[in-house]
């Protein structure tokens, strides 16, 4: 993650030189993102880059990180508010809250599909892994509520409950990166809930069908 240099910057500053980031390589992706693109579009100096972040693999874990968790603020404390009766509606709510985000700040998708472009080594070392992580241990958390609850079932290795999930939710995300620009809001919402209908299908305990 940043260099504490960058975490005592002013917010507005840190904000400025984040969203030139997701801009640039919402753009041209991360193999041709422009390091000093993003500094002039920033508007500070060329040496700036490596004072804050340590590489460019730095940089954009940042910029995910930054609006991953813009877009889960509450996440983990919205889990324990979950009911058995209201538990995937909740869920439904949550994936669609993004979409007011890409609303405001359309490069978003580009950033996105940029991301999920990414050789899946990058995804699973170094800077961009410690992102995915907190993914995953939402979804572990996740999983945890449900059963909890006796929504979800527990005959299903956690393991492989969490990595089934994660690769559902990549789909989700990558097949919406690409398309979500040609789709109205109620399209992105049927979608979405739809999908999220496929997980509770999946893991709803046998005994409920």
């Amino acid at each position: 993650m940043p260099l504490p240099r960058f975490e005592k910057l002013p917010p507005e500053k840190r904000e400025r030189i984040l969203e030139a980031a997701g801009r640039e390589f919402a753009a041209n992706g991360y193999e041709n993102t422009s390091m000093n693109r993003i500094l002039e579009t920033a508007g500070i100096s060329k040496g700036a880059a490596y004072y804050y972040f340590e590489d460019k693999a730095d940089l954009i874990a940042t910029v995910i990180h930054h609006h991953w968790l813009e877009a889960a603020i509450g996440l983990h404390e919205a889990l324990e508010h979950f009911s058995a009766a209201d538990f995937w509606d909740r869920l439904a709510d949550l994936y669609t809250h993004p979409f007011e985000l890409v609303e405001q700040a359309p490069w978003m998708l580009g950033m996105a599909e940029a991301v999920w472009s990414l050789p899946p080594e990058m995804r699973e070392q170094g800077p961009l892994k410690r992102v995915f992580d907190e993914a995953t241990e939402w979804l572990r958390a996740f999983i945890h509520r449900g059963i909890e609850l006796g929504v979800v079932r527990d005959d299903l290795d956690e393991g492989i409950a969490v990595q089934l999930l994660m690769a559902l939710d990549g789909i989700h995300d990558r097949w919406l990166a690409r398309h979500l620009s040609g789709m109205t809001r109620s399209d992105r919402e049927e979608f979405t809930r739809t999908f999220v209908d496929f997980f509770r299908r999946l893991l709803t305990p046998e005994r409920d069908y």
